[in-house]
């Protein structure tokens, strides 16, 4: 930013003295040229008349006035000085009659004619040297001409140009310094930001704070805020969902050993089939524990959840249905589907793991050739989701905890995790529903009613 700014006035500086420098030349051209006309004209009425009685040699030539103007040099550094100015001889002027011939003329100029006898301005070359001349006629049809070295526009013009670009010289790293400082003092908040987010541990996420920040970084700061609340956020539920896991996992892994322990010392084939038996008993449960840890990994408030696809809920319900009759047939249960195609607004994995966990609970919690009901209907507030059995269901008192992360009910004789009604709040939260549990009125065992706002 130094940088542009500098060079962007630099710039302008040197494009501004180009300009003063033209404008001078032009004005000092101007100035002169008046002052040529000027002086002609005032020549022709001091002399014009006198010049008519001038005295004449024997052969009729004209007597020729030599004018002194006075020294060339100045005093010391000085242009004008007591007797004179140093550019007078620089000046100078002529008088002719009708026919050419030299009548007057100052010491300072040639003896040849300064222009051709053609009334106005000229510029002419006399011994090398160049003239600036504007020639004038009398009535009485004599030329009065008045001419100057161009050297001394030139002059002039750079005296004017270093007049104009000097100070804007001086003054570019002086406005150098006084932008730097000034941009170091108006950012010095965004420094003392910049180095408490140097200092910072990986570990501390706390909010910055951000002070007398330059106003156009105020919104970056709050933006960083916001990200940091965000990664703490996730790291908290990233060490829960890991000390969570941890801890439920170290049980059903301690059994695993056991059965794998008492499987590799058994004494005969029937206390080694049975510690088989139990062997992949653990292993189911462990498999299924960790499936529906990583389903709650991905439903946590603040994943990367999509929320904008269109999802039939009855499809989903259908294919988890059909999954169920596949695998429950030896129970016999009898798992039916009601209602049409309904959508919704969300994430499919989602709502199907939401879906998947309400089929499962009632499958696995109704008893052996038992029921389970599974309709889809469009209500006036959205489309329900009402999962029925006729299992054992849950006391009106502990309807609640079963929410809570791997609670289970003492008591139900199934084996599980304590994580499927979680998943199914998460869910439910991230999509804007709701979920009732309630005792089936046709089944007798547990009702679950999910709401979920309707797609037109």
């Amino acid at each position: 930013m130094l940088v542009g700014l500098i060079g962007v006035m630099t710039l302008v500086m040197i494009v501004a003295g180009a300009f003063s420098y033209r404008a001078g030349l032009q004005e000092a051209g101007e100035m002169f040229d008046a002052k040529l006309a000027h002086s002609s004209r005032v020549l022709m009425s001091l002399v014009d008349e006198p010049l008519g009685d001038v005295a004449v040699h024997a052969d009729g030539a004209p007597i020729v006035v030599a004018v002194w103007q006075g020294s060339a040099d100045g005093v010391g550094e000085a242009l004008a000085f007591p007797t004179g100015h140093a550019y007078e001889t620089k000046l100078a002027f002529q008088a002719r009659d009708a026919g050419g011939r030299l009548l007057l003329r100052s010491d300072s100029g040639p003896d040849v004619p300064l222009a051709p006898l053609v009334a106005g301005y000229a510029d002419v070359v006399i011994d090398g040297a160049h003239w600036r001349t504007f020639t004038l006629r009398s009535p009485r049809g004599r030329w009065y001409q008045s001419g100057e070295l161009s050297d001394i526009r030139m002059e002039l013009a750079e005296d004017i140009a270093e007049g104009t670009l000097l100070p804007l010289l001086v003054a570019i790293p002086l406005m150098a310094l006084f932008v730097w400082l000034l941009v170091g003092w108006s950012l010095r908040g965004l420094a003392r930001v910049s180095d408490e987010v140097e200092a910072r541990a990986a570990d501390r996420l706390a909010p910055l704070q951000p002070g007398r920040v330059p106003r156009e970084v105020q919104g970056l700061v709050v933006a960083i805020n916001a990200l940091l609340a965000r990664l703490d956020a996730a790291f908290q539920r990233e060490r829960r969902f890991t000390a969570d896991a941890a801890h439920e996992l170290r049980t059903p892994i301690a059994a695993l050993k056991v059965h794998a322990d008492n499987q590799r010392t058994a004494r005969d084939a029937a206390e080694r089939d049975a510690a088989q038996v139990l062997l992949d008993a653990a292993v189911q449960r462990i498999e299924r524990l960790v499936e529906q840890l990583l389903a709650l990994s991905r439903v946590e408030p603040g994943a990367n959840v999509k929320a904008a696809q269109r999802v039939d809920l009855h499809a989903l319900a259908a294919t988890h249905v059909a999954e169920r009759r596949a695998l429950d047939a030896a129970r016999g249960l009898d798992i039916a589907l009601a209602g049409d195609a309904q959508l919704v607004l969300g994430d499919e994995a989602a709502l199907d793991a939401l879906v998947g966990n309400l089929v499962d609970n009632a499958c696995r919690y109704a008893p052996d050739a038992g029921r389970v009901r599974v309709s889809i209907l469009r209500g006036d507030t959205g489309v329900h989701l009402v999962v029925e059995d006729d299992g054992p269901g849950i006391p009106e008192d502990a309807r609640a905890r079963v929410f809570d992360r791997f609670h289970r009910e003492l008591g139900t004789g199934v084996v599980g995790s304590g994580l499927g009604l979680s998943i199914v709040r998460q869910v439910l939260d991230l999509h804007g529903g709701s979920i009732v549990l309630d005792a089936s009125p046709t089944l007798g065992g547990l009702r679950a009613t999910v709401l979920l706002p309707a797609v037109d």
